[in-house]
């Protein structure tokens, strides 16, 4: 049969390759439907894919011959260089970031981004609450403050207690695009921390290691848990992992590329600003082989490389670097830390005090002990188990692998990054879930780096580098296949049920309603514009009082409170008539393929009708707009 022309030939490739990269996504994650601003896609099923993959490779193979797609073959090998595939890795995390995006403010942190961006459109950090100033109940600002919010020590008011960076974005995003957009901030960022992880292996190792690592990345449990959910994990690792790229140009100007990124970086999350006293100190005694033209050596991962960062060569010559770049990476940086004590002293009375609280509440040694080890655990459980290796690889720089000081400099400054980042959080507050892993996320780079530095290792021992490819490929799975055992794409409505939970509030009370809930307080005001409080903060000898008075002011009360919440109120508010909440909810909803029922109790009712309608497979539109904000 007579072959195709190329361009047809290359246009069945690329969509027997799409078709049946989208079939293995169907089958691997599940179904998926997203609608956005009127736009709906939706996959369902796994076999129109793969019968599109299987009939356009072969008609391919029926048209070409096998001595033509052995020199099709050839030719992508050829075009395929690891900057490019490092692209299309970027975007296909991009893809995935946006078609498993969460859309919605429904957790704690979430919910306090995604508000504070609204806050910022609207030029002020505070949320005025005036009805405490009249509520009889003790501390009741506080109670009127949602998960992520801090009541304020001199005002009424209520305040994010989540950084300023990532709402910064988010705001400009929605500002330019639409509401939609500020929910794209995250997984835009996952993809640069992918092709961020790609340049700083290149410029450490070579084109080729940084590739593997970023596949490491992309693949990790941790990131895929968090690069689709309103949270700064991701952001906040993908601009130190900016910086650090930066700060390994060496010349002035990239030392203020480094400080920028940093600012920004410090912005997102302020308590990993430490990590900018490791690149200010490495830009000040790091310095370069002064004069002469850069010596090239034979990389181990068999290409050849700089003997120092490739885009820094014209530093070399001049001998730039030292105190000159380090205190240009510190005037860039200044304004990050400058801005975050100005708002905690504007907004918290202290320049040392943040929306989490006093710093000596948050860090501590005794934390410790309990954090390594649910930490070094976890990272066991979920990570690559030549991770650790990698990361010894790192603190040793070994000079058969790195030859030269200024390879074993750079590896010395991902080596720092990555421990300033475990250090920090072996003293913070300790957690109990693996996903909070995504606090050691700025380190991932450098540890994924050191896996690939592992296998470039043990190539002293002539293992090939399709051994290397193979392996490298199979650890990635290996992610990939933990992160589907941990339901870490899973099926149901996730956070996107709390705003589905909402519109039935909002359809079930009148405007002037108070709703009592705990962990659904934030959504309820933002998807439902209902005034709400804080249940688990009241106390417990006020919850009959606090129903009365609430009343007598013309806001009626309501209970929302998911099941598992129920013990804890009932417990809590023992020995009030309104502990029981009655015996009829004003609605029970149990979210698709979710565990658990959300019920909404009427304070003022005992008896009466329950609407309890079935789960919602699909809602639409998938990013709601939030209601009028409620009066408070």
């Amino acid at each position: 049969m007579r072959p195709l022309p190329s361009g047809l030939r290359v246009a069945l490739l690329v969509l027997g390759g799409v078709s049946a990269s989208w079939a293995v996504a169907i089958w691997t994650r599940g179904p998926f439907i997203v609608s956005v601003a009127g736009l709906r896609v939706s996959s369902t099923d796994v076999r129109r894919p793969a019968v599109v993959a299987v009939v356009a490779v072969a008609i391919y193979l029926a048209t070409s011959g096998w001595s033509q797609v052995r020199r099709d073959l050839a030719a992508v090998r050829q075009r395929t260089t690891p900057m490019r595939a490092a692209v299309l890795l970027a975007a296909v995390v991009l893809t995935a970031g946006i078609t498993h995006n969460s859309w919605t403010a429904g957790g704690a942190d979430s919910y306090a981004y995604v508000t504070q961006a609204d806050l910022l459109l609207r030029g002020s950090l505070t949320v005025p609450v005036t009805l405490a100033t009249r509520a009889p109940w003790p501390n009741a600002l506080t109670t009127f403050t949602p998960f992520g919010y801090r009541a304020l020590p001199h005002e009424p008011a209520i305040a994010p207690a989540t950084g300023l960076g990532l709402p910064l974005l988010m705001a400009g995003l929605k500002a330019a695009f639409g509401h939609a957009a500020g929910f794209l901030v995250v997984p835009i960022t996952g993809a640069l921390l992918v092709w961020a992880t790609f340049l700083v292996g290149s410029r450490v190792l070579s084109p080729t290691a940084g590739l593997a690592a970023a596949w490491l990345t992309a693949t990790s449990p941790t990131f895929l848990m968090m690069f689709k959910s309103q949270m700064s994990d991701v952001p906040a690792a993908a601009f130190w992992t900016l910086a650090t790229y930066a700060a390994l140009g060496r010349t002035t100007r990239a030392a203020v590329a480094a400080g920028a990124t940093s600012a920004l970086a410090i912005l997102i999350r302020p308590n990993l600003a430490p990590i900018a006293a490791v690149l200010f100190v490495w830009l000040a005694f790091s310095h370069r082989e002064p004069g002469g033209p850069v010596r090239r050596s034979a990389s181990p991962i068999g290409e050849p490389q700089a003997s120092a960062a490739w885009p820094g060569r014209d530093a070399a010559r001049r001998g730039e670097g030292g105190w000159q770049s380090a205190i240009a990476f510190v005037v860039a940086m200044l304004p990050g830390p400058l801005i975050v004590a100005a708002i905690n002293a504007r907004l918290y009375g202290s320049p040392l005090s943040s929306g989490y609280g006093d710093i000596g509440q948050l860090f501590s040694l005794n934390y410790v002990p309990v954090t390594l080890t649910r930490y070094a655990t976890w990272f066991a459980e979920t990570q690559t188990p030549l991770a650790f290796a990698g990361i010894i690889l790192l603190v040793l720089a070994p000079r058969s692998l790195w030859p030269t000081p200024m390879q074993r400099a750079n590896v010395s400054l991902l080596a720092g990054v990555a421990a300033i980042t475990w250090i920090l959080y072996s003293v913070y507050q300790p957690f109990g879930a693996w996903w909070f892993l995504r606090f050691l996320l700025p380190s991932w780079p450098a540890l994924s780096i050191g896996t690939v530095a592992l296998l470039v290792w043990v190539s002293r021992f002539r293992v090939g580098a399709r051994t290397r490819a193979v392996a490298v490929i199979a650890l990635g799975l290996y992610g990939l296949a933990i992160a589907w055992q941990r339901d870490v794409f899973p099926v149901e409505e996730g956070e996107r049920r709390y705003a589905t939970i909402a519109t039935f509030v909002q359809r079930l009370t009148d405007p002037q309603a108070m709703v009592l809930a705990s962990i659904l307080t934030g959504p309820t005001r933002y998807y439902a514009g209902r005034a709400s409080m804080r249940f688990d903060l009241l106390d417990p000898a006020w919850l009959d009082r606090t129903a009365d008075w609430l009343t007598q002011q013309g806001r009626h009360p309501y209970v929302l409170v998911e099941d598992w919440e129920m013990p804890m109120f009932t417990s809590r508010f023992a020995g009030s008539r309104l502990a029981d909440l009655g015996a009829s909810p004003v609605l029970a909803y149990r979210a698709y393929a979710t565990p658990g029922t959300v019920y909404l109790f009427d304070l003022q009712r005992r008896e009466g009708p329950t609407l309890a309608p079935a789960p919602i497979k699909d809602p639409r539109p998938r990013c709601p707009l939030p209601a009028p904000a409620p009066e408070l």
